[in-house]
């Protein structure tokens, strides 16, 4: 269970544009099926996913596509979780199944950055920092291993992780069980990082595969 709906203060400064030139594939390959969705539209307002909805976030130059019956934020809302100087928090804010179950939100996603330059390093400590703050007692959760992901409009290649981990004291109707996907892009900074936190084994759950669908719609804005 999420201890608290994402928090409202300031981004870090490490959210920054994405990398618009396109990057060098990852040696390694991945053994996922490649998406069968196509890059389309102008990243302002035609979703890259057939049935989903566009996520704008200026401010971090990008934009992403989530389930239609998401609820996007308008836009500028920071989100994230815990309290500076120890918060997880970005822009481009969207969530579902908020009030699923006592004081939980089932599933929370924004854009974030990491100054570490290494992909799989940044996606692996930004999903253990975020179930710390997101889900009580549960001391960052067990990471997966670092696996590539490139974006359907191939301009990015990055990592994505899933760290799973279970809550102790979970309420009544409310998970047991969750998952943070993260998923990291290289940029002039570091990494540009898109987090999704996920209350799983409830009805309506995001699973991974869909967690990466959402991250492959990733694109710089357009305009």
């Amino acid at each position: 269970m999420k201890t608290n709906d994402p928090a409202e203060g300031t981004a870090p400064s490490m959210v920054n544009a994405l990398n618009t030139t396109t990057a060098s594939a990852p040696a390694r390959t991945t053994t996922r099926s490649a998406p069968t969705t196509t890059a389309r539209g102008s990243g302002d307002k035609t979703p890259v996913v057939p049935g989903y909805q566009v996520v704008r976030a200026p401010d971090s130059g990008a934009a992403y596509d989530v389930p239609a019956d998401w609820t996007v934020a308008p836009q500028g809302t920071i989100g994230g979780f815990g309290e500076p100087p120890n918060a997880v928090a970005g822009k481009g804010l969207a969530s579902e199944g908020k009030g699923y179950c006592p004081g939980s939100t089932r599933t929370v996603a924004f854009l974030t950055g990491s100054n570490t330059s290494d992909p799989g390093k940044a996606a692996t400590e930004l999903g253990t920092r975020t179930a710390t703050l997101a889900y009580t007692g549960t001391q960052g959760g067990t990471p997966g291993l670092p696996m590539p992901l490139a974006s359907l409009d191939g301009s990015q290649h990055g990592m994505f992780v899933e760290t799973k981990g279970t809550v102790s004291d979970a309420k009544p109707g409310c998970a047991k069980a969750y998952s943070v996907y993260t998923a990291a892009f290289p940029n002039d900074q570091g990494n540009f990082v898109m987090v999704i936190a996920a209350d799983t084994g409830v009805p309506h759950a995001l699973d991974a595969e869909t967690a990466k669908k959402i991250f492959t719609s990733i694109r710089p804005l357009a305009g």
